[in-house]
């Protein structure tokens, strides 16, 4: 046996005799304090830097496990009790088994967000809590988010949550979510509020390896010393981002293994963020766009980590979700030279407005028109998020200029004019304008589920668009009742998943005058707040640059090197 292997063996034995032997109370306090300690660090948003200095961010990649599989590439360091315990080497090449046993779950507060408003506005919560007041909620308000130092430049993240509820059962949340949001329209998520950690003893088996590892809570995993960016873990089991199923995919950095909320087991990597944006950025637009088109989706993927640091996921042992819910990480695999020129190009690049960093919202297809981002969701209007027609100025024909109303949507959704979406040379330019049908029983579907009976559909009226056209009210009257929808989203999902809430429609009636269908005719995909992607890949190909791209979707804002 080397001595390279007997010293981490016996580093091993150490570990495993110091579990064993019955701790006096004074040794169990500091190794309580210890574990205690090292789960705030991995709860934290403080932030951390790689030696180039590139900010550390750690992506959620596996939750609810009762076994968690992985296989490096070359030899690890497991530390057990931190930077400062043993250190474990074991060998590359081999699959690792995680398990926990002892499971506890955490103990948490689960709240329905209602509203949201940057810490600029502070002096209009008041004005926010009243308006729930009169909905027959009471509001708590929470300040989420953070002043951040990188280098000496400062951002603030920091946004004031509005929120309903504080169960101790996350169904309960989930149902009065459901409920606000059939009501009011109101797409705010979840806040949980941590009250006590979830716990258990991790088991660390390797196979073909003689070596077990049991250690509380938490198991941390590196590179040997400076192969951070060089070590390939292969992970199974990754749930797929826009289908049904698994697949394997490959990550770098390092591991933590933690339980979480439930008391089962979540897979965290922890990496640089530039490294993270390579895995990001080719999974958000085709990596065939000009090289302008991926420099402005790799700053706004930039800015979509950075607003949400100390803002989502508080409660969980990860900054961001590595899946639809916040941004999809496919890892190194899904990494690709050209979009990982972009990031390299556009390194520590973020937009600001004012001192705030922007909070980057992009969309498939704008259909030749952005909208105000309260019209989407139940948030206080962002100045840099403003409607607007996406298309060169000189091309949008006069009644366009300011908004679409009721009365021009059909000449919209009809003119030719060469709108960035409809002109960029990628199949996404397609949902410019598209057509669909749908069963009368859909929307009462819907609509049932959201605890409206309505009886038949005799009629529906659109009560209120956005400054794009899209609609933000409708009236669906019934044989028994009426039912409001709010929001643009709502009003998607109450016919089957429309590709956006700019359409017109028209409707097929039985004899009893009652609605059996409707016909759509509708332009994007998406909810079309900030920037269109399809359009920036639209004003790309006419030659323009990145600051002239996410200039023209996010209005005022100032492109600034973070770091």
């Amino acid at each position: 046996m080397s001595s390279h292997s007997t010293r981490a063996l016996s580093a091993l034995a150490l570990l495993l005799i110091t579990c064993l032997i019955s701790p006096s109370p004074v040794t169990a306090q500091r190794h309580d304090l210890s574990t205690a300690d090292r789960l705030r660090m991995l709860y934290t948003t403080q932030l951390t830097f790689t030696p180039e200095g590139d900010p550390m961010v750690r992506l959620g990649l596996l939750e609810g496990e009762d076994e968690l599989v992985f296989t490096p590439s070359e030899t690890i360091r497991v530390l057990p009790a931190g930077d400062s315990g043993p250190v474990i080497e074991l060998p590359g090449k081999h699959t690792y088994r995680a398990s926990i046993s002892q499971g506890k779950p955490g103990t948490y507060r689960y709240w329905v967000i209602v509203g949201r408003l940057p810490v600029s506005q502070r002096e209009r919560a008041e004005e926010v809590k009243k308006s729930w007041l009169a909905r027959g909620q009471v509001p708590s308000s929470f300040e989420v988010g953070g002043l951040f130092a990188v280098k000496g430049k400062v951002f603030d993240s920091r946004v004031i949550l509005f929120a309903v509820g504080g169960m101790s059962e996350r169904k309960e949340a989930v149902e009065l979510q459901r409920k606000l949001q059939a009501k009011h329209g109101i797409e705010g998520g979840l806040h949980a509020e941590l009250v006590e950690y979830p716990g258990g003893i991790i088991t660390l088996r390797g196979d073909g390896v003689s070596a077990t590892i049991h250690h509380r809570d938490i198991l941390q995993i590196t590179a040997m010393p400076g192969r951070e960016e060089a070590i390939r873990y292969s992970v199974p089991g990754i749930k797929k981002s826009y289908s049904s199923g698994t697949e394997t995919r490959t990550y770098t950095g390092g591991l933590a293994i933690s339980p979480d909320r439930t008391g089962k087991l979540t897979l965290v990597n922890s990496l640089g963020a530039e490294r993270a944006l390579k895995g990001t950025v080719p999974a958000e637009i085709f990596a065939s766009a000009p090289q302008s088109a991926l420099r402005a989706q790799a700053i706004a993927a930039r800015n979509e980590i950075f607003s949400a640091i100390g803002v989502r996921n508080l409660a969980d042992p990860y900054m961001l979700r590595a899946d639809i819910y916040d941004q999809v990480y496919g890892g190194v695999g899904a990494e690709d030279k050209r979009t990982s020129l972009a990031v390299e190009a556009t390194r520590g690049k973020v937009m600001f407005h004012g001192n705030q960093i922007v909070e980057a919202f992009y969309s498939s297809n704008a259909g030749g028109f952005t909208e105000n981002n309260e019209n989407v969701w139940d948030m206080e209007p962002r100045p840099y998020l403003r409607g607007r027609a996406d298309a060169p100025e000189g091309s949008v024909p006069l009644a366009f200029r300011d908004g679409i109303s009721e009365a021009e949507l059909e000449k919209f959704l009809d003119e030719g004019f060469e709108a960035f979406s409809k002109i960029a040379p990628v199949s996404s330019a397609k949902s410019f304008r598209w057509d669909r049908s749908v069963k009368a029983d859909v929307p009462l579907k819907w609509l049932k589920d959201a605890g409206h009976r309505i009886g038949r559909i005799k009629d529906v009226r659109i009560k209120k668009r956005g400054i794009s056209g899209r609609i933000i009210q409708l009236e669906v009257v019934g044989t028994r009742d009426t039912a409001i929808v709010e929001r643009e989203l709502n009003v998607r999902r109450l016919f089957g998943g429309l590709r956006s809430g700019l359409f017109l429609m028209d409707v097929t009636r039985n004899k009893r005058g009652e609605i059996t269908a409707f016909d759509f005719q509708g332009a994007g995909f998406g909810h079309g707040v900030g920037m269109c992607q399809t359009g920036a890949i639209g004003m790309a190909s006419k030659g323009h640059k990145e600051e002239a791209i996410l200039g023209h979707y996010y209005s005022g804002i100032e492109i600034r090197d973070l770091y």
